[in-house]
């Protein structure tokens, strides 16, 4: 088994990305070729697990975003502001040689664990995701997230308070 790096921000002179392959090419081009100006932008920082040759083999990207009050649910806007600030997981992939290990799980972990440090130094009532498809969608529900609209099978927006992670951490490990 390849030893693994924990999780720690893409470092671009020194992960190599080339060979990723997470079977969705869009997630594949996007750690290639924007990962790094986006963080050189302050648009969105990825975090990555490597392995012991800094190949990375998982990774997730993260934003500030704000959710406007009016379109979300009731959990989420009340007593909240306009809009109300959250979390983006913008993008979280793994390559398809090491998808049963639970390396996305494990990210989907440490993403939360940053998400309550933050909370406590600013505002941040959600964590919240777009899924690719709906297999995905269930896979996310599995850890604790929400659909904003859970009775639209082909929404893939999805959420999780900050009030719920804790529960979501029990539920992972």
């Amino acid at each position: 088994m390849t030893d693994l790096h924990r999780p720690e921000l893409l470092d671009p002179s020194r992960h190599h990305r080339g060979g990723f392959d997470s079977g969705e090419p869009t997630l594949d081009v996007w750690l290639r070729r924007y990962a790094g100006q986006n963080r050189r932008r302050d648009t969105a920082a990825t975090w990555v697990i490597a392995t012991g040759e800094d190949q990375v083999i998982a990774y997730a990207s993260l934003a500030m975003t704000a959710i406007d009050r009016s379109g979300a649910p009731d959990v989420v806007a009340k007593h909240a502001p306009d809009p109300v600030p959250a979390l983006l997981l913008g993008r979280l992939a793994v390559d398809h040689r090491y998808g049963s290990l639970g390396v996305g799980t494990s990210l989907v972990a440490h993403v939360l664990a940053t998400a309550t440090e933050l909370n406590v130094r600013v505002a941040c009532r959600a964590v919240v995701v777009t899924a690719l498809d709906s297999r995905a969608r269930t896979w996310w529900e599995r850890l604790g997230f929400h659909a904003f609209h859970p009775e639209d099978p082909t929404d893939t927006d999805l959420y999780l308070l900050a009030s719920e992670i804790q529960a979501t951490f029990s539920h992972i490990h």
